[in-house]
């Protein structure tokens, strides 16, 4: 799809080209995510087992969430913008502006196609059938825990019916559990930086090293084994594998 060799924006590894059916993307072996052209984005969005069958041929291997400060174009080595897909406005997608390359994280795609199935199915059915149906927010599979749109009837992932599950905690508390993950996680990474390379400092980058460890980890079964029906003001589109 593209005539020179790409990198990752999240991982910095190299990209494997791969081809699906009719739709062709360049996709990183470690995180998941995939780098779609223009065109191929528009194949995607007409041919849906194309982009199931790439989107379920990779997954994200990395022990914790690769988070990004800057995503940078494989292509053009600028910063991408979010692009809010007309198909799901919920869903933001990485976009770069001068070539038009469109950077989907590991489970996006997947995402994507699930909306548009479902949205053009309920199109046909009754006006009166359709009330009161949610547009907006997330549910996640009891069975494989991957987050799906509100509105989805089977998992994207697995295809199995989803089951909204009501939140282990009420909202606020979720939050600030996060959040306090987020500073446990923070805190660590700072006591690491400052004492990793200091001599006799070995107790100190110990103790932030674990405290990394915890906060990431903490986050990540917050998002992931709670399964919660909605997203937050944290990470709303993070998806645990």
């Amino acid at each position: 799809m593209f005539g020179k060799a790409l990198t990752c924006p999240k991982c910095d590894v190299p990209l494997i080209r791969d081809m699906k059916g009719t739709l062709e993307a360049d996709v990183c072996p470690t995180c998941g995510g995939m780098l779609l052209s223009r065109e191929a984005w528009k194949i995607a969005r007409e041919d849906w087992e194309s982009a199931l069958a790439l989107e379920n041929a990779y997954a994200d291997t990395n022990p914790m969430p690769t988070l990004a400060l800057e995503m940078l174009c494989p292509i053009c080595q600028v910063p991408m913008e979010q692009f809010y897909p007309p198909d799901a406005p919920n869903l933001p997608i990485d976009l770069c502006t001068q070539c038009g390359s469109l950077w989907f994280d590991d489970g996006e795609l997947g995402k994507l196609v699930n909306v548009i199935r479902s949205r053009q199915a309920k199109a046909t059915l009754p006006e009166e059938e359709t009330e009161g149906t949610p547009t907006i927010g997330w549910v996640y599979c009891a069975n494989c825990g991957r987050e799906n749109f509100a509105d989805s009837e089977k998992c994207w992932a697995c295809g199995e019916p989803l089951v909204p599950e009501s939140p282990p905690l009420p909202a606020p508390f979720q939050i600030a559990a996060e959040i306090m993950s987020m500073t446990v996680g923070g805190a660590g990474a700072v006591l690491f930086g400052l004492f990793v390379a200091k001599p006799h400092g070995d107790k100190w980058a110990a103790l932030g090293l674990v405290l990394m460890v915890v906060g990431l980890a903490s986050l990540a079964a917050l998002r992931r084994l709670w399964r919660r029906s909605g997203g937050t003001t944290i990470f709303p589109t993070y998806s645990g594998h």
